[in-house]
């Protein structure tokens, strides 16, 4: 894939997380800074997984071009 194509796909998919926060918040009374906190642990438990992934394929990458 091209850069190009990976920039779109990452702001499709922040854009609909952007709008699912958005849809879910309006449905309480809460304040602006609850969908922040929300959308801040969403991200990192999506990147948590990410970061691990992305080190076990450096590490088995790096190990057997040895």
């Amino acid at each position: 894939m091209r850069k190009s194509d990976w920039f779109f796909s990452l702001m499709f998919i922040t854009l609909g997380l952007t709008c699912l926060f958005f849809s879910a918040n309006a449905f309480g009374h809460e304040r602006f800074i609850t969908l922040g906190k929300t959308f801040f642990s969403v991200c990192m438990w999506m990147i948590c997984p990410l970061m691990i992934g992305v080190g076990v394929y450096l590490w088995l990458h790096y190990r057997n071009k040895d």
